[in-house]
């Protein structure tokens, strides 16, 4: 592998581990996707402890989608994004450390390899349906609107896909879009923007909002769940959190309300992502409420907060936007029915 990237395995067994584990890294990555691409492999499988697996993981998101890709490891069970990342990866643990076959260690490869085995043989590859594709974000508390927009659309003759704003999910979105795969964007759910600028686990990095504005792809934007900053289990919440307006939404994750100045904040983040977008741009405001938790006697209510993304939207957002501001809350089958009509008119206006 070394010698194929132009590398001599000699002066990387010298290296400090980090940096010989980062050299093989490249290495592998340039090695598989040269196999794969020439169809000498049809599917990868590795097995490793926390050097194994930085590597593994390295050369296999470096491959298309689809293509089988998994990994038996000692991190499975631990924070995988480092490692996962946006792509397809599988994970299994290896419930042991790998330093010499056992029984049990010998029942989990056996599993795996019979996993791989399997994959490959049943693999098919993506075929796409000749319909125009839908990007949609959403949440579990957007998800009754999300979902009566996604019917209208493909009511419309559209296919919908649907990516959960879990940072990662908005991100996958995007390099979709990048790959030519999606035609036009409902963006419902932007939660993955306040996580970015106030600190959530759902963070998609400084660049949300970018990809489809530079593809000149058109877009509906709803500032859904923008009320909302994911945190890890109650228990776990960072300490400048602690005294906030905080919500359980399951055993394993906490929502945060977010204030009016954290408002202003993302608003401003979105006007000026969508001020440089290439496309058609059309920005509803669901007035009556962001998200399912987001409306009188719920613990997320606060109008006030929701007033300052509006206004700071309706005052940064360039006037060639389309703005509507509608009364009703993002969950209304009205509203919702509205934002798919909105995207069917643009995608109908649009030239592909």
């Amino acid at each position: 592998v070394a010698a194929a990237a132009g590398e001599d395995i000699a002066l990387i067994r010298a290296m400090p581990r980090g940096e010989a584990v980062e050299k093989v890294s490249v290495a592998a990555t340039s090695y598989l996707k040269r196999m794969i691409d020439a169809g000498e492999a049809h599917g990868v499988i590795g097995v490793g402890g926390s050097g194994g697996t930085t590597i593994c993981a390295a050369a296999m998101r470096g491959l298309p989608y689809g293509i089988p890709k998994l990994i038996v490891t000692t991190l499975a069970s631990g924070n995988t994004r480092w490692h996962i990342d946006i792509s397809d990866i599988i994970l299994i643990p290896s419930l042991l450390d790998i330093g010499g076959l056992n029984p049990m260690l010998e029942m989990v490869l056996n599993n795996a390899a019979q996993g791989i085995v399997g994959m490959v043989k049943g693999y098919r590859p993506y075929a796409a349906s000749g319909k125009k594709v839908v990007s949609i974000t959403m949440y579990g508390t957007t998800t009754p609107g999300v979902s009566r927009a996604r019917q209208v659309v493909e009511a419309a003759g559209y296919e919908a896909w649907v990516f959960h704003a879990s940072g990662v999910g908005g991100r996958t979105m995007e390099k979709l879009m990048s790959m030519g795969r999606i035609h036009g964007v409902m963006d419902m759910t932007l939660a993955e923007i306040g996580a970015h600028l106030v600190g959530g686990l759902h963070d998609a990095g400084p660049h949300r909002l970018e990809t489809a504005g530079r593809l000149g792809l058109p877009m509906v934007i709803v500032p859904g769940a923008a009320d909302t900053i994911v945190l890890p289990p109650k228990d776990q919440v960072p300490e400048k959190f602690k005294n906030r307006r905080l919500n359980v939404h399951n055993p394993t994750m906490t929502t945060m309300r977010t204030t009016p100045e954290e408002n202003l904040e993302i608003a401003k983040f979105i006007a000026e992502k969508l001020n440089q977008a290439e496309g058609p741009v059309c920005v509803i405001l669901p007035l009556g409420g962001l998200s399912s938790i987001d409306r009188p006697g719920k613990i997320f209510y606060d109008p006030e907060a929701n007033e300052a993304l509006f206004t700071t939207l309706k005052k940064n957002l360039n006037p060639k936007i389309e703005l509507i501001e509608d009364d009703r809350h993002l969950d209304d089958p009205d509203f919702a029915k509205r934002v798919g009509e909105c995207m069917i008119r643009l995608l109908t206006q649009h030239s592909f």
